[in-house]
């Protein structure tokens, strides 16, 4: 097979495939889908959130007792 020919190939199975998601998406089996995608990843996106939140105060409480530590140390 040539080079060209591959080419017209991998073209043809991606706008065969391309057609192929659009209609499922389409589908109310797809709908129903991409709106399952967006609940988890918006719950997701909230979970990490809060994990970024409690480990900045957990942070923050760390470096207080590092200066209360320093801070008694030098007296």
């Amino acid at each position: 097979m040539s080079e060209k020919t591959k080419i017209i190939g991998a073209l043809v199975l991606g706008a065969i495939a391309g057609v192929a998601i659009v209609k499922l998406l389409e589908s109310e089996k797809g709908k129903e889908f991409v709106e399952s995608a967006k609940e988890k990843a918006k719950a997701t996106a909230d979970n990490i959130k809060s994990k970024i939140n409690q480990l900045e105060n957990e942070l923050t409480e760390l470096l207080q007792m590092q200066q209360e530590f320093n801070s008694n140390d030098k007296a």
